[in-house]
C-alpha cells in the first residue's frame, strides 16, 4: 500500500511551499540563541582541549567553504537591499531634520578671478600677486630635492 504523504507537498500556514524533507540541502551554519546553552538538567560534558578544537576546526573544510559561500552571498543580498531598507537615512541629516538639495549653478566660470589657474603644474598668469609668490616659493622648496644636481668629483665615474 502506497502512502499518501510521498505525493503532498508540505505548506506553511502562509501558502508558502516548503522544500521536500528528503531533497532539503540543510545548512553549514546555523543561527540559534539556545546553541550555546547547556539544558537544564543534562549532565556537563567534560570541555575538549583547545587543541583538540582547533584540529577539530581545521578537519571539515568542506563546511568552513559553505559557511564561507553562506556568509559571502548573505552579505552581497543585504547590500543589495540596503537601498529599500537604510536608503532614507540619506535624505536626513544626523539629528533626523529633512536635508536641503543645493541646486548646482547653471554655469560655472572656467577661469578663477581669486586663485591662479594652473595647467599642467604650469601657474597661471596672475603671478605678481602675493599668493602666486608664495606658490612659486613653496613650489621650489618642494620640487627642490627632485631637480638633477651636479656631483662632486668624487662620485664621477673614472
Amino acid at each position: 500500500m502506497g502512502s499518501r504523504h510521498d505525493t503532498i507537498q508540505r505548506s506553511t500556514s502562509a501558502g508558502y511551499r516548503l522544500p521536500d524533507r528528503r531533497t532539503a540541502q540543510q545548512l553549514a551554519s546555523t543561527s540559534s540563541v539556545s546553541f550555546n546553552k547547556s539544558v537544564t538538567g543534562a549532565q556537563p560534558t567534560s570541555q575538549p582541549s583547545t587543541k583538540e578544537k582547533e584540529n577539530r576546526c581545521w578537519e571539515d573544510t568542506v563546511r568552513h567553504d559553505q559557511v564561507w559561500r553562506e556568509f559571502v552571498e548573505a552579505e552581497r543580498r543585504g547590500g543589495k537591499r540596503w537601498h529599500e531598507n537604510w536608503g532614507f537615512l540619506k535624505e536626513y541629516d544626523s539629528l533626523g531634520n529633512k536635508k536641503e538639495v543645493e541646486e548646482l549653478p547653471k554655469e560655472v566660470p572656467l577661469f578663477s578671478d581669486r586663485i591662479p589657474n594652473t595647467t599642467n603644474q604650469t601657474i597661471g598668469s596672475r603671478m605678481n600677486t602675493e599668493l602666486g609668490k608664495t606658490l612659486v616659493y613653496m613650489n621650489y622648496f618642494l620640487t627642490g630635492g627632485n631637480q638633477k644636481k651636479k656631483l662632486g668629483s668624487e662620485l664621477l665615474p673614472s
